[in-house]
């Protein structure tokens, strides 16, 4: 349910790969765990401009085991770029013309057309079922419209896809915390800090619901969405 910066990603992305992938791939094998681990040592101790292509490259490659211990690092550089290059990964999972398709629906939410940008999820979706990101991002818009328990449905499709979506787990958890299960939304938020630890709104949103389930144990006092974050 992570909101993308999509003009942000697709220049910054884009642009690396036509850089460097050709030359990089061409010389060094594709999607070998010698190529990765190559790229990974870039990302972490190459200057600005070789981890952003090696972030590209590892998105590009399969390279999601690399990029999510990258995101784990201290350093606020790499693991922000990791993150870009995962949520990049994530977007593109689908191929081309889901890629443009879920481009337009974002645009649509981004601009609060939810119902519009439903329905282009729905269409999404159908075509392609197993695209974890279509059902985080649908879930998002779910959630704008009030619909938490379908919301929650997508999040857990989502995750059962992709267990690293660190979005859809904290989509799970702002769900199970507006639906008043306490207990439910702090494991969820905990797992998508435990695969990205600098998420301050997945945070945030974790220290808010530990003060409720102290308040309110039972778990059953609805939340407000402005409440969450």
């Amino acid at each position: 349910m992570k909101k993308a910066v999509l003009l942000s990603i697709r220049s910054m992305f884009i642009l690396a790969l036509a850089l460097s992938a050709g030359f990089l791939v061409a010389h060094f094998g594709q999607r070998t765990p010698w190529f990765k681990q190559h790229l990974y040592r870039q990302l972490v101790a190459g200057d600005a401009e070789k981890k952003l292509q090696a972030a590209s490259l590892l998105a590009e490659v399969g390279g999601e085991r690399q990029l999510l211990k990258a995101l784990q690092s201290e350093s606020e550089e790499i693991s922000t770029t990791a993150r870009r290059a995962l949520e990049h990964s994530w977007f593109s999972a689908a191929g081309n013309h889901a890629y443009t398709l879920m481009e337009s629906a974002y645009k649509a939410a981004d601009e609060r057309r939810y119902e519009e940008a439903l329905k282009q999820l729905d269409g999404i979706i159908a075509q392609y079922p197993d695209f974890a990101e279509a059902l985080n991002r649908r879930a998002s818009v779910l959630w704008q419209l009030g619909e938490f328990k379908k919301s929650l449905a997508d999040c857990e499709r989502a995750v059962a896809l992709n267990p690293n979506h660190f979005g859809a787990w904290q989509g799970l958890g702002v769900c199970h915390l507006q639906l008043g299960d306490f207990a439910a939304a702090c494991r969820s938020l905990r797992t998508a800090l435990k695969i990205d630890p600098h998420d301050v709104t997945a945070r945030r949103c974790l220290q808010r619901c530990e003060d409720l389930l102290r308040v309110s144990p039972s778990g059953r006092r609805a939340t407000q969405p402005a409440e969450l974050l």
